[in-house]
């Protein structure tokens, strides 16, 4: 463990376990989604996750192809839990972190480009909003989902926690999606479908 027995409050949480087995690891600086200057005391890190739920954001990151075609960005996690599984991009709101802050932080550190929320919806108006107690085995999300486009620089091939990011038109998705993200696209898609929600600016990218 580290001197100082801090955790990263971060998306990509490393366990214990994997501390004791690459113990000199922990003297390099990590690439996180989180600056290290917002890392918590680990028995508070723990007693978090232990003891109440997580807020945080899910991005339904889009794009519209050939024909119409809707498709959406997907990532395959390298990391537990969930690990090679695809999964949407997402993560924590930090304290005195607004929640477009948080989207912007999300997809510039782990997808190095920037977006936009999709209208109608907004900062104060999600897509949905999932309390998920059960699928994530170390916490209990409440997540808010947020339709983004995005408006600038080039994917990243790889991140801290995927290995591959792939688009999926929304009705051929891939069989192993992780987390309660299966019913986060299935809502989407049924949304998008039967015209309860449409977005209005153009998604071709």
């Amino acid at each position: 463990m580290p001197t100082g027995r801090q955790a990263k409050f971060i998306d990509s949480s490393i366990t214990r376990k994997r501390y004791k087995k690459f113990p000199h690891s922990m003297n390099k600086k990590i690439k996180t989604v989180v600056p290290q200057s917002r890392w918590i005391p680990d028995e508070l890190f723990q007693a978090i996750q232990k003891n109440m739920p997580v807020a945080c954001v899910d991005l339904i990151v889009l794009r519209r192809r050939q024909k119409g075609m809707l498709e959406t960005l997907l990532i395959k996690r390298k990391i537990y839990p969930e690990q090679r599984k695809w999964c949407l991009i997402g993560g924590r709101i930090l304290k005195n972190e607004y929640t477009k802050d948080t989207i912007k932080r999300q997809a510039k550190e782990e997808l190095g480009v920037s977006v936009k929320i999709l209208p109608p919806w907004n900062e104060t108006n999600p897509f949905a909003v999932f309390n998920d107690p059960i699928s994530d085995k170390q916490k209990h999300f409440v997540a808010l989902a947020y339709p983004v486009v995005i408006t600038k620089g080039a994917l990243n091939a790889t991140g801290p926690e995927f290995s591959e990011a792939r688009w999926f038109p929304l009705d051929k998705l891939p069989a192993r999606i992780g987390f309660y993200h299966p019913k986060v696209l299935a809502m989407f898609s049924r949304a998008m479908k039967k015209g309860q929600q449409k977005p209005t600016v153009n998604l071709s990218q």
